[in-house]
């Protein structure tokens, strides 16, 4: 007997030969045809030709509606005309000089008066080198050496920080003071023994070990939202709670704001009333060009400071601050109003609302969690709040229902993460949890 999964593999083969062709093509030249894991799946990944507002077009013609918008990066929707207008005036004066341009200056100005943490900022391309450097900062500032990190949280590509991301339960350890577990081979045989891992919104075991090892640590960082899990939101007191506990031991708190930022006009240390001492951004700030940026208190980022030649930590990037990116993230900003930021609010909770409706009303052992404009999917009955609960997901539900949502013409992260953006109105959540209900009834609920 055929699956609901082969099923919903067949018609999706059926109606993306051209991304099918091009995919056999780029395994060719880019091994399994892939140069960014996290938007590969099998059989094969749809080329997008276009996208305007909340629709993507693949190479066949099909339009679905985008509910990730670029791992939650475009936040005002596709080619949004205020920032398309800013980078076109852009490249009529250049793509990238030798010397600063006058629109960084006014990026790092709206960053520095959003986010409560930010007397002084730096950019950078990715997630990845912002966190890369906020650790680089830290260990500098306080002399020490090792981290903590929640488990099952991914803060980007780098040795440091690629520990505990996904690690399989039986080489995990204990759930309330995990093992460090390297996410795959190639990662420094030191880079485990450098980390510390606590369980996510869990503040009595997180202080057990943070205090176990505080002579050791530089900093603790954490996503306010947990993201690789599926968009959880901190709980306040966990996040108060590791703000209370490194102010008392002198060690530096890092929020990995690089998809929470998008919850509120400041950020998710402005919607949590916690301020850190570094911060690390990417994605909506640099309005869909590649970006990242870090920065915090005046004591720590001083130590950037070239003047003089007295920079005590060195950081140069061919692209940092690049114009492209600055006159991108700028016009987002200046159009990132906070009523715009509490439209996302509304719609996201509208969305969260109708889905756990839905599961309810067919009686579905799933759940939705998310804040603001972020949602994730759970196929789970339990509550998910940590990698533990996390893991409880049924892995092939969560397959059915992502190549079954492509078919029914909506575009998801792979792990059925998404957002919402400021293009989209309640017609088009409406319209998606209908989808979702049409996935789940081909699958056997009703």
């Amino acid at each position: 007997m055929t699956t609901q999964l082969e099923q919903e593999l067949a018609t999706y083969t059926a109606a993306n030969p051209k991304s099918e062709e091009l995919h056999n093509r780029a395994t060719e030249y880019m091994p399994g045809g892939d140069t960014r894991n996290s938007i590969f799946w099998d059989p094969f990944p749809l080329y997008i030709t276009d996208g305007n507002g909340t629709t993507l077009t693949d190479a066949d013609g099909n339009k679905r509606t985008d509910f990730v918008n670029n791992m939650t990066t475009l936040i005002l929707g596709h080619r949004p005309p205020e920032v398309v207008l800013a980078v076109s005036e852009q490249v009529n004066h250049g793509l990238s000089f030798p010397a600063p341009s006058p629109s960084v200056v006014r990026w790092a100005e709206l960053m520095c008066e959003r986010v409560p943490s930010l007397d002084k900022v730096r950019f950078v391309n990715t997630g990845t080198e912002a966190t890369l450097n906020a650790i680089r900062a830290a260990r500098a500032f306080t002399g020490k050496q090792k981290l903590v990190k929640c488990e099952g949280a991914y803060h980007g590509n780098h040795d440091a920080i690629q520990i505990s991301v996904v690690p399989p339960l039986d080489q995990a350890g204990n759930a309330e003071s995990p093992d460090s577990v390297k996410a795959f081979p190639g990662i420094s045989e030191t880079a485990a023994d450098d980390i510390y891992i606590a369980p996510f919104n869990d503040i009595v075991a997180a202080e057990k070990v943070i205090r176990e090892h505080a002579d050791e640590l530089a900093a603790v960082i954490v996503e306010p939202v947990n993201g690789q899990c599926g968009m959880i939101p901190g709980k306040p007191e966990f996040l108060e709670g590791l703000r209370r506990i490194t102010d008392e031991l002198g060690i530096l708190l890092i929020f990995d704001e690089v998809i929470a930022f998008r919850i509120a006009y400041g950020g998710a240390q402005d919607y949590y009333g916690v301020t850190p001492d570094l911060t690390c951004f990417g994605k909506v700030v640099g309005g869909g060009m590649p970006v990242g940026a870090f920065g915090g208190r005046d004591e720590i980022m001083s130590m950037w400071d070239p003047r003089g030649g007295s920079a005590t930590v060195q950081h140069a990037g061919t692209f940092n601050g690049n114009p492209m990116t600055a006159a991108a993230g700028v016009s987002t900003l200046e159009n990132l109003t906070p009523e715009k930021y509490e439209y996302l609010e509304q719609l996201g909770e509208y969305l969260r609302s109708k889905l756990r409706a839905l599961f309810a009303e067919l009686e579905v052992p799933m759940g939705v969690t998310g804040v603001a404009s972020l949602f994730a999917l759970q196929f789970t009955s339990t509550e998910v709040v940590d990698y533990r609960t996390f893991a409880t997901n049924d892995k092939n539900m969560l397959k059915i229902m992502f190549i079954g949502l492509l078919n029914e013409g909506f575009v998801m992260s792979n792990r059925c993460a998404g957002n919402v953006s400021t293009a989209h109105t309640e017609e088009d959540v409406d319209a998606f949890v209908e989808a979702v209900g049409n996935v789940l009834r081909r699958a056997g609920y009703a």
